[in-house]
């Protein structure tokens, strides 16, 4: 039954997307929400199958000769992901039933949603390595049509360059499967564990570029700051959320799952790429591309986790994956609340609004405490497990910079929070209708709290996927 429930989580909201462009405005809306929902609800009906560890797979075509297989694999690391993906999902068609109603072309946008979602729980299912780049191309198309929505022609210039850079990356990373096929002939990932990569090095780094194009890392990084402020929020929350993340993922399962391979540099690319996208908010005055320099610089900080190929580098990377797709999302979610309400962006012209939408303010609190990295919030212990493990290695000086990355969050949180809630504004009161946007912004912002204090059992599953790994 449990590959059953698999298959479904992937096929239920595929299928039911096409459905949304026929559907009417009042069934279309509510469908697309119901099958990512009924997508995560089969995802949960996983989870004692794999904490009891075991590995739930399924081959429904194969092609001789191992190149392509339309198989997946159901084990602790791709659950996580897909439950990750699953439930931002639905947070963000919630919150879409508001926040869209004033917009053209929704026919689409229902259509284009439970795709991604789609695409990216068959990323993390995905067993033969091109099935995941065709489910990775469809979510880029998806994300392309979506950051483009407005159809202005800047907009439609940055949806252009958004999917330009990223299947540059995947082009990349679809020229080193075709080479690792050629060495190993096979693109199993159950077939490549473990196998000897001393000759695959090269292989290994294109695959890497694609990696880091889709997660927006140094140096592939610029287009997600021109995305978000074009994108409608829903889809900031799922592209920083968790579309960025879909890379991260792809390293774990492919660098520390199936070859076990990192090196220095990619601690150093990942600690610079914080950096970066630290110093990079912190001289930004729009509310959107602050948070999404904000991904930029937190996903270098989930990718130290995992290249320092240790247990608790690996436990750590996954803690800080699920705080940070909850925290991330709750934080766009607020950002198009307030710009909704108010049509601005700019934190020096907001100020005060603690008082006219406090359940908004609360929320956006609690994300930017748990992305800072606050005691009880979710991110404190998953930044303090990744530095403790970066200095378990030897990997000091990283390890500082790590800690300066992690001050450097705290103060371009706390500076955005300042400029939007705090101070004397003089705006007008905000209005009573959007109930369904603030509770998702609050419930997230709570979950975030939720996830530090309950950390113990947050970690059961991720500790079931890391000693998966090293079996």
């Amino acid at each position: 039954m449990a590959d059953t429930y698999l298959i479904l989580s992937i096929f239920v909201p595929l299928l039911g997307s096409i459905l949304c462009l026929l559907f009417p405005k009042k069934v279309r809306d509510f469908w697309a929400l119901i099958v990512v929902l009924l997508s995560f609800i089969f995802l949960l009906f996983l989870i004692s199958p794999v904490m009891k560890e075991e590995i739930i797979g399924i081959n429904l075509i194969s092609q001789n000769g191992g190149f392509f297989s339309l198989s997946f694999l159901a084990d602790g690391i791709s659950l996580i992901f897909a439950l990750v993906f699953s439930f931002i999902g639905v947070i963000a068609l919630i919150y879409s039933l508001t926040y869209m109603k004033s917009y053209d072309n929704q026919r689409e946008y229902y259509f284009m949603i439970p795709l991604i979602i789609a695409s990216l729980i068959g990323v993390a299912f995905s067993e033969n390595l091109i099935l995941l780049y065709i489910f990775w191309e469809i979510a880029a198309l998806a994300t392309w049509r979506l950051v483009g929505f407005h159809r202005e022609e800047n907009i439609v210039r940055i949806a252009d360059k958004t999917f330009l850079m990223t299947f540059l990356g995947s082009s990349f990373m679809l020229l080193g499967f075709i080479l690792l096929y050629n060495q190993t002939g096979t693109l199993s990932i159950t077939q490549l564990k473990g196998i000897e990569i001393s000759n695959l090095k090269g292989i290994l780094f294109l695959i890497f570029l694609g990696i880091i194009a889709k997660s927006a890392c140094l140096p592939i990084h610029t287009w997600l700051a021109e995305a978000h402020p074009v994108a409608p929020s829903p889809m900031s929350a799922i592209l920083s959320g968790v579309e960025v993340e879909v890379g991260l993922f792809a390293f774990l399962r492919l660098f520390g799952y199936t070859f076990n391979w990192s090196g220095s540099w990619i601690l150093w690319l990942a600690v610079i790429s914080s950096l970066i996208g630290a110093g990079a908010a912190l001289r930004e005055k729009d509310i959107k591309r602050i948070i999404a320099y904000s991904t930029v610089s937190q996903v270098g900080y989930i990718l130290l986790g995992f290249a320092l190929l240790s247990k608790i580098g690996f436990l750590a990377g996954l803690l800080y994956f699920i705080t940070h797709a909850v925290a991330k999302a709750g934080l766009f979610l607020g950002a198009g609340a307030v710009e909704q309400q108010y049509k601005e962006r700019d934190i020096n012209k907001l100020g005060g609004l603690i008082k006219t939408m406090p359940l908004t303010g609360i929320g956006f609190l609690f994300c930017s405490l748990s992305i800072i990295g606050i005691p009880p919030f979710g991110g404190f212990y998953a930044k303090l497990m990744i530095v403790l493990a970066t200095v378990k290695e030897g990997h000091f000086f990283i390890a500082a910079l790590a800690v300066f990355a992690a001050i450097l969050t705290m103060l371009y949180l706390f500076r955005l929070f300042n400029g939007i809630f705090l101070g004397q504004g003089t705006l007008g009161r905000a209005s009573s209708k959007r109930w369904s946007m603030v509770g998702c912004v609050l419930f997230l912002g709570i979950i975030s709290l939720v996830i530090g204090i309950f950390v113990s059992q947050v970690l059961e599953l991720p500790n079931i996927a890391v000693a998966n790994i090293f079996k």
